[in-house]
């Protein structure tokens, strides 16, 4: 592999020169080289995979299109620190709506306690179902949690003697329709 010390017209190259050289950027470097050949057919996880990103890219152009899609995924890349709207919209794609963390610490059984949900990727959940069950399983209550800023916060509608021993589950949803399932468990 060859590395490219600063030369201003190669700095900014990236892919194929003719048949045998392959230009690559590693952090702010240029490297050059021989273009690599593929002789193992691809299997059905590449092709499935392929075939999703070609999808995901195809979903992103069409996005960025929309005047207020394009801005809307540029907000989504700001605050997720993406490089780009299209890479926000790609993203957006090919990812499930998921859940990085539930804080019940302000959950106490009694009505107005406060359970705050992160979301892993900002802006990508829609809608955020919450339901809690009492310790014997019965479901004591179900609604949607609120954004704040860029989470959520679900306020408890109905008491619960037994909060210990409880459990929360969460649906997101995304603008996409995908879904995701968290399973919360309280213990003392």
């Amino acid at each position: 592999m060859g590395k490219i010390i600063n030369n201003p017209v190669t700095t900014t190259l990236s892919g194929s020169l003719g048949k045998h050289l392959v230009f690559r950027q590693v952090g702010n470097r240029a490297f050059f080289v021989k273009k690599p050949v593929n002789t193992k057919p691809p299997t059905d996880a590449q092709r499935s995979n392929r075939h999703n990103f070609a999808e995901a890219q195809n979903y992103a152009r069409v996005m960025m299109q929309d005047p207020e899609l394009g801005e809307w995924y540029s907000i989504v890349a700001k605050v997720n620190n993406l490089k780009s709207a299209h890479r926000a919209a790609a993203n957006d794609f090919l990812t499930k709506p998921e859940i990085e963390s539930i804080d019940t610490k302000g959950y106490k059984g009694n009505v107005g306690d406060v359970i705050h949900i992160t979301p892993k990727a900002y802006l990508k959940i829609t809608r955020l179902e919450v339901t809690i069950y009492d310790a014997e399983g019965a479901i004591l209550e179900t609604g949607l949690a609120i954004k704040n800023e860029l989470n959520f916060k679900y306020c408890a509608m109905q008491p619960n003697s037994r909060a210990e021993g409880s459990k929360i589950v969460l649906v997101a949803h995304d603008r996409l329709k995908k879904t995701c399932r968290v399973v919360e468990h309280l213990y003392g």
